[in-house]
């Protein structure tokens, strides 16, 4: 019963209010920015089209699962005011692929924090152990979310576990890159042309794990 409950909600709060969340020719970044193409290129070909109700539950909660803890940390409050400026913020840019067609790619920031020239964005992160850098895939990720809404600076926020067995923070601040934004373009550019013309890439995992089974893989991110 509560994990019927706790991906009920997962799959309210991942997918929102889109009766066919998942479409060719809308990318999500956090999807893009997954290492292994193939991975991306099943999400996109087992999800599309799907009604969110349609999708398994054990699949929710691994595609959301560090829901809890960003829904936790955008609660936080400071004197009785909320701590975030925003959170969820949607932003999206418009790309163009070969024949002129065209794509999006449309993500939500996690938080925002400040107001004008002082604005920071911030992506939340639930990870096993604190990493001691920041990953490339969460990079690109929150580089993403700050080209689109015209925002130079950034940070990464883990939230993970130490060799003790505690709960730890670390922070990764970052300042917007164009290198990163054409890099994450160009997936999607790639991955669309893929989808429409039906053909699989190969897995780049060492095991050929999504190769071999067609599935949706947690990379630990």
């Amino acid at each position: 019963m509560l994990k019927q409950l706790l991906a009920d909600y997962c799959r309210k709060t991942y997918f929102g209010n889109n009766p066919q969340p998942v479409k060719i020719g809308v990318y999500r970044p956090s999807v893009l920015s997954w290492s292994c193409v193939r991975r991306q290129w099943n999400y996109y070909k087992e999800l599309s089209g799907k009604k969110p109700e349609e999708i398994p539950d054990d699949l929710v909660l691994l595609l959301s699962g560090g829901i809890v803890f960003h829904r936790l940390i955008q609660s936080f409050k400071e004197d009785g005011k909320p701590y975030w400026s925003a959170t969820e913020v949607e932003c999206s840019i418009e790309v163009e692929v070969a024949g002129g067609q065209k794509i999006k790619i449309v993500g939500h920031a996690d938080a925002i924090k400040g107001k004008g020239i002082e604005k920071t964005v911030y992506e939340f992160k639930h990870v096993r152990s604190l990493p001691s850098n920041a990953y490339f895939q969460h990079i690109l990720q929150l580089n993403f979310y700050m080209g689109a809404m015209g925002i130079t600076r950034g940070v990464l926020l883990y939230v993970g576990y130490l060799s003790n067995g505690g709960l730890a923070v670390r922070e990764f601040p970052r300042l917007y890159s164009d290198w990163h934004m054409e890099h994450l373009i160009t997936r999607a550019q790639t991955l669309h042309t893929l989808l429409v013309n039906n053909q699989a890439p190969r897995c780049s995992c060492k095991d050929k794990k999504c190769e071999m089974t067609n599935q949706i893989y947690d990379t630990g991110a």
